[in-house]
């Protein structure tokens, strides 16, 4: 009787005429293992494969969820894209569109990783030579592939290649945000940017009225500064240009030698 995990009894050409047989039906560039008795005693390369794809879920959820997040609304959400229509709109709140496909890839990502820890646990379950429990690790790590792979696939034909940004709606949130005040304290000071950040939360008027307001820093400066496209990618933003004159080079200067 031919052992065939360990190759014990079998003919010289077995496992190559296995391997390639392998290769052929599923079309992978296969090779055997290099210790057969490594890979009898211990499933870890399947729980590695298994772990990448729990990785990959998490990573595919998240997306999911920030799409769910950034198109919730229409009106009291922040709704900043929208999402295709893939069914009839909310029962419960008219004029919304449901993100009926990153929900399903939330719930695929929810099982894959499901999935990975029965894979640990019954990778664990082991003993010696013997692994009883190759059923249910090959049928978890076959099934969350299968899913996760059409998951992501559906999500990018259903949803990401539909996806239409509300440019005027993401204008007037970041407009009202406070967090771009972070970029003017290299020109003004820790001090001065706290203190408009609060007045803005207080009154409700943006950044950008307060400084020229207070005669900090001019328009065009100013605009050089909050530019969105350059806080995309780091660093000291409108450092390329002079620094401001007149109580912005000032203000800037003592925030710089952190004098009030």
């Amino acid at each position: 009787m031919s052992f065939h995990r360990t190759g014990l009894n079998a003919g010289e050409d077995y496992r190559r005429l296995v391997v390639d047989n392998l290769a052929r039906y599923t079309g992978f560039t296969l090779r055997p293992a290099i210790n057969l008795f490594r890979v009898t005693q211990s499933m870890g390369d399947v729980l590695a494969y298994s772990g990448a794809m729990r990785r990959l879920a998490v990573e595919v959820g998240k997306i999911a969820s920030d799409l769910r997040l950034l198109s919730m609304g229409p009106r009291a959400g922040l709704s900043e894209i929208a999402l295709p229509a893939v069914q009839p709109g909310s029962s419960i709140m008219p004029g919304k569109v449901n993100p009926s496909i990153p929900e399903m890839v939330n719930q695929v990502c929810f099982q894959v990783m499901g999935c990975d820890l029965t894979v640990a646990i019954a990778c664990e379950a082991g003993q010696l030579e013997l692994n009883v429990m190759m059923p249910v690790i090959a049928w978890n790590t076959l099934h969350a592939s299968t899913i996760l792979r059409e998951a992501i696939k559906t999500l990018a034909s259903r949803t990401i290649d539909g996806i239409v940004a509300d440019e005027a709606r993401a204008r007037e949130l970041l407009d009202r945000s406070t967090a771009t005040a972070t970029a003017l304290s290299p020109y003004i000071g820790y001090a001065a940017t706290a203190e408009i950040a609060k007045e803005a939360v207080r009154t409700g008027r943006t950044i950008h009225d307060l400084v020229l307001e207070r005669g900090l820093l001019d328009d065009a400066r100013l605009h050089d500064i909050l530019s969105v496209d350059a806080m995309t990618r780091g660093g000291i933003t409108g450092a390329g240009n002079t620094e401001g004159s007149g109580k912005a080079g000032r203000a800037g200067r003592a925030g710089r030698d952190g004098k009030s």
